[in-house]
Parts: C-alpha cells; structure tokens; sequence
C-alpha cells in the first residue's frame, strides 16, 4: 500500500489504521521524504510503501529497532521543521509589522521618492546573485529573466518558468507573498522598492483593471471625486499608481474599511511631500 501524508509519523500511523497493524509490524520504504519549503513553496508529503510484517520474534526485534531509528528521525525533523516554521513566523511578524507601522508602505511609498536614494546600478548584481540563490531553494522551475532599475528608487524584476503559474498561485497569493518578501529584504537592506513580475501576472492584472479604473476616472472628472471596489494585493497597488498618475493634482489614498481596503480620489486633502 502507498501511503502519503504530511511527514513519516503520520504516514505510519495512517498505514496502521488502514492496515490494522501495529506501528512495530509495519514494513515500509520511504519514496519521497517530507519538506517544509520556503514559506510554504515547494512543500513535499511524505510518501512510503508500507506493508504489514508477520508477528514473530525476530520481526518484531527489527522492527523495534527501525521504531526507535523513527522516533530518532522524527525528533530531528520536528525540531528541524520547528526551527523552519519559528524562522518563517518571525519573518512574517517582521513583515506584518513593518507595514503597519509604515502604514501600507508597500503601495503608499510606491510612487514617493525614498529619503536616501542610492544609486541602483551599483547593487543590480548582488541583488540578482542573491536573488538566484533564493529561486533555488524552491523546488519550482522558475528563473530570473529580467532584473534592472524601473525609476531612479525602484527595481523591476520578471520571474518565467514552467512553474510561473504555480507560484503566482490561486488568486495570485503567492506572487503576493513573494512580492512582500521580496520588498521587505530589498527594501530594508537597499532602499529600493520592488516591481515583481511573474510572467505575464502583473501585465495582465494592469490590462484588466485598466477598463474598471476608467470608469473612475470619469467619475472623478463628471464629480470631482470618487472611490473604488474593494481592492486587495496585487489590484489596489496596480489602481493607486494609475489613479495617482492621472490625478497628480488630487488627494489618491488608501482607506480601510473593517478588513477591505478602496481607493478614494478628492479635493479636500493634500497629498504628502
């Protein structure tokens, strides 16, 4: 029987109950062993060949044996996947924590100039070697095609490969927690903001909103104001530097409403210097 589940331990205990035999009697090879990823890309389940070993003395030694070899591994991966897991938490915190206090500084400070601008040029390859040695730590055949200076504060980078679509994932929520990571580090570390792409994502994303944001902007013209939908990820940073580069003479700001986020345009606030 072919068993696959999150890591060892739950794969033998899977095969036990569907067996119904003992853990110690268990006969299995391992096929695929079990990998945490990075912030959850390229996770593996663990995946075994297990059968059940006749009950007698000498079985029951060696399987004894290779229990305790399990709970040796086991011991190691749990403290291995915990040290992994408090990493990424602590990542995230860092990240979490670091936009609330700039207050959404991904999309707000997009289209502002940073206090210390250096000059991009100059880091373009340590950033792309750096990059490379993080696409590697996936599993995913993704590459770097593309890595140079966007404005004077900001880096366009294009991500393609024949798993481009796998880690923009659904709804694009890996494309958004990459984008995170990857301004967090680049930001943090260089004082430039990021412009990821992932193939043709973002490309596409800036296509489809371009005939909403006309309708805004319309509105605005015809009223002097307006706001958006709902925006989230991806689509408000696309629709606030749209919005902000048609209406450079007007208040374009993000305002949160329970846990949804809209764009308003209007007269009656300044934006920052």
């Amino acid at each position: 029987m072919r068993i696959e589940a999150k890591d060892l331990q739950s794969a033998l205990l899977q095969a036990s109950k569907e067996l119904n035999c003992s853990v110690v009697d268990l006969k299995y090879e391992i096929l695929q062993n079990s990998k945490s990823g990075f912030l959850g890309i390229g996770r593996k389940n663990s995946i075994i060949e297990v059968s059940c070993a006749k009950n007698n003395k000498e079985e029951i030694k060696k399987e004894k044996k290779q229990e305790n070899k399990i709970d040796k591994f086991k011991n190691k991966e749990y403290k291995n996947n915990n040290t992994q897991i408090n990493a990424f938490e602590k990542e995230e915190k860092i990240i979490k924590e670091h936009y609330q206090v700039k207050d959404d500084k991904i999309f707000n400070s997009f289209h502002k100039e940073s206090d210390v601008v250096n000059n991009i040029e100059d880091y373009l390859e340590e950033i792309k070697i750096d990059l490379n040695k993080l696409l590697k730590t996936s599993n995913f055949k993704i590459h770097l095609v593309e890595i140079k200076a966007y404005t004077k504060d900001s880096i366009y980078i294009k991500l393609d490969g024949e798993d481009a679509a796998l880690m923009i994932g659904k709804e694009g929520h890996r494309y958004k927690a990459l984008s995170y990571l990857l301004h967090s580090w680049i930001n943090l570390k260089y004082n430039f903001l990021v412009r990821l792409e992932i193939a043709e994502f973002l490309n596409n994303q800036n296509l489809a909103m371009q005939g909403y944001l006309n309708t805004i902007i319309e509105k605005v013209k015809e009223n002097g104001r307006a706001q958006t939908k709902p925006l989230d990820g991806v689509l408000i940073k696309i629709a606030l530097e749209n919005l902000r580069s048609v209406f450079p003479n007007k208040y374009v700001g993000i305002k949160q409403i329970n846990n949804q986020k809209i764009i308003i345009i209007n007269d009656f606030f300044k934006k920052d210097e």
